[in-house]
């Protein structure tokens, strides 16, 4: 009888293993660190920090470097991983030095079930419209100059890194300037207005919009001693913003700056390695990635909204599907849309919270029919352009 209890122990455990495994995957991603002050090492250690956080963003996961090192130091290749991080085992595969950095390519296994059950929102897709970045105002442009193109080489950047989540779907950049009122007491209806045109012609749920305040440049004076002794350096400054296009609420803001020794004599192009090796170009592209970091880990877990495209007896239809990973059974609040008018005849809308809770039907690619879970509720209080929300 013992034995039979102890085999049937070790069959537990073994099915559980196995389960654990089918649920992984290796994913392959490269790194990259600049190595600072002649420390290979730590390049080398920040090199495989890059890997994994790219590693897990293919994945899907939002993991912190924090989460994915054991006390926050990567011990060696065999690093120990905290259990409730997603990456389960890890490995360095290639390595390169060239004298300004390092990179390698890590094979990490990373369970998948763990990397996306941490919010429940993060199983759906969300639709995101980019804006090229632009320089802030005419002052920080004019900190650009001999460096034509920066700003869509930071847009292509930092998008491109996004890109890479399977969490978001990332729509054509868009190359117009959003304005943005930065002195508004109350609402800025303004840009409630431009966020409700761009969800109708775009679908998007959501907008980045990025800025660069200065890429300025110290001088070391025209003595020939002194350029001697000193390396000029250079200034990076953006800043990301975030809006929720349904609730016009800004969801994230956020600064990014750092400086650079500036080594880079005569004319150059930034798209080149020339720059890309410069202890400058290493710095613009460790920001972007913190702000690809950023921007994922923000967007992920968003509940995300829909709009009410179209009204009958007993459905109402929204504009997500099972291209957005919407499945039959999934809940939805209902949130009503009341549209006004200003002291200046300007329209604008409010929304307003409900109890009605509406559940998904049917999904088809890029729509999905809702019925109420509650038969007493009415659909005919449903209107065109309210919207749902998933319930968690």
């Amino acid at each position: 009888m013992r034995a039979s209890l102890h085999l049937l122990k070790i069959a537990a455990l073994a099915l559980a293993l196995c389960s654990q495994v089918a649920s992984a995957a290796w994913y392959t991603a490269r790194g990259t660190a600049p190595i600072l002050d002649g420390d290979v090492a730590q390049a080398r250690r920040a090199a495989i920090d890059d890997a994994l956080r790219n590693a897990a963003l293919q994945a899907g996961a939002d993991v912190s470097i924090e989460q994915v090192l054991e006390n926050g130091t990567l011990l060696n290749e065999r690093m120990q991983i905290r259990a409730r991080s997603p990456i389960r085992s890890m490995t360095v595969i290639e390595e390169q030095e060239s004298g300004k950095a390092v990179t390698v390519m890590v094979k990490a296994l990373i369970d998948d079930e763990a990397a996306k059950s941490d919010c429940y929102a993060g199983n759906l897709k969300k639709t995101v419209l980019p804006f090229m970045f632009r320089y802030e105002d005419p002052d920080a442009s004019l900190t650009a100059a001999g460096m034509d193109g920066f700003d869509k080489y930071l847009t292509d950047l930092v998008y491109s890194g996004i890109s890479q989540s399977p969490a978001l779907t990332i729509l054509p950049t868009d190359p117009s300037r959003l304005l943005i009122s930065q002195s508004a007491s109350g609402p800025d209806y303004s840009l409630q207005r431009s966020l409700d045109s761009i969800s109708r012609r775009t679908q998007a749920q959501f907008i980045i919009v990025g800025s660069i305040s200065s890429l300025a440049k110290s001088e070391v004076g025209k003595n020939a001693f002194t350029k001697m002794i000193y390396t000029p350096t250079r200034t990076i400054r953006f800043n990301v913003k975030i809006f929720d296009v349904y609730s016009g609420e800004m969801i994230l803001t956020k600064d990014y700056a750092g400086d650079a020794e500036w080594d880079i004599e005569g004319p150059f192009v930034v798209r080149s390695d020339l720059f890309n090796t410069s202890e400058y170009g290493q710095r613009v592209a460790q920001l972007a990635k913190y702000a690809i970091s950023d921007i994922v880990s923000t967007l992920r877990c968003q509940l995300p909204y829909a709009r009410v495209v179209q009204v009958t007896p007993d459905n109402i239809r929204i504009n997500l599907g099972s291209n957005d990973n919407l499945r039959t059974g999934m809940q939805f609040e209902l949130i009503h849309r009341s549209d006004y008018r200003d002291r200046h005849s300007m329209p604008y809308y409010q929304h307003s919270d409900t109890d009605t809770v509406y559940k998904v039907v049917d999904v088809s690619p890029n729509a999905a029919t809702l019925r109420p879970v509650d038969n007493r509720s009415q659909v005919i209080n449903v209107m065109l352009d309210d919207l749902v929300r998933l319930k968690v």
